[in-house]
């Protein structure tokens, strides 16, 4: 028990002494993404003093991202970057989400070691190794559970939006006002998304490399769709307000054919609790108090 408490003391003064080492460039680089969002405002970033744990954590986990794609390379960056600005968490790095998963495998080791909470399977060498992969998998099952609900958030609002555009356009703004209006009326992700395209637009980027980074953020069909009928609405001279209808009439039916589907696969998916929960309560309820009389009735 010694050993392991002077194990865990020396794994925290390790680390606070990476955190110390790496605080003055782990600000820099804080506010270098921060230049790199092209002025993104969905947030008031708040003072040191206030995020100075958090600001710590990161740095921490900066700092062992850092080691470990130096050493191992960076094939992977790419995907995990999508996955990342798909859950809208632009102040993340690759790199810090690798250093997540090592201070997360880390921390389910050292609660292994301390913890035996399977008793009587080999000891804590079988807690530590189940921890330690749960610790490590955490990080990556949040990112990713967050971007795959964000996106289904901002493919159900999209059709909506595409109206306000429509609206607007048919009113007399031009396309840049009207995504700027829409983007002022719609909350939550598709506003945020809505908001940085606006704003790349604003630091000089033509509108149709904007929305195809839009595109790439948000990875769906729908909003393939919308930015593919833009583009190509502006290259040829097409009515917007017209391509904009027909996108949105055809997000909407598409969604309700999604919809079919899923109430489709209704049955499928409840065979089995039927099967194997429901039925046998009723047998239960049903047959057990005749096979009680029955052996009475031969005993």
């Amino acid at each position: 028990m010694l050993i392991l408490l002077a194990l865990i003391f020396l794994g925290i003064a390790v680390a606070s002494l990476a955190g110390a080492v790496s605080m003055p460039r782990a600000r820099a680089d804080v506010r270098v993404r921060e230049i790199d969002l092209y002025g993104y405002s969905a947030g008031e970033v708040a003072p040191a003093s206030d995020n100075a744990s958090s600001l710590d954590a990161r740095a921490v986990a900066q700092r062992l991202g850092d080691i470990i794609g130096r050493r191992f390379g960076t094939e992977g960056d790419s995907k995990i970057r999508g996955e990342i600005l798909a859950a809208g968490l632009y102040k993340l790095t690759p790199r810090a989400l690798v250093g997540y998963q090592v201070l997360g495998a880390g921390i389910g080791a050292a609660f292994g070691l301390v913890t035996d909470i399977i008793p009587n399977v080999s000891g804590p060498i079988f807690d530590t190794i189940l921890l330690t992969g749960i610790g490590r998998i955490i990080p990556v099952t949040y990112v990713r559970r967050t971007g795959r609900m964000r996106l289904e958030q901002i493919e159900r609002a999209l059709p909506d939006v595409i109206d306000l555009v429509v609206v607007s356009v048919e009113a007399g703004q031009g396309f840049a006002q009207a995504m700027n209006t829409a983007a002022e009326r719609t909350p939550k992700a598709l506003g945020e998304e809505l908001r940085l395209t606006l704003q790349e637009q604003r630091f000089g980027l033509p509108m149709a490399r904007a929305l195809e980074n839009l595109s790439m953020r948000v990875d769906t069909p729908n909003m393939r769709t919308f930015v593919r009928g833009v583009v190509q609405g502006e290259r040829l001279g097409v009515s917007i307000g017209q391509i904009m209808r027909n996108i949105s009439r055809e997000m909407r039916l598409r969604r309700r054919s999604a919809a079919e589907e899923r109430a489709q696969k209704t049955t499928v998916k409840i065979l089995f609790p039927l099967v194997f929960l429901i039925l046998p309560t009723i047998f239960i309820v049903l047959l057990a108090p005749a096979l009680l009389g029955l052996g009475e009735t031969i005993g």
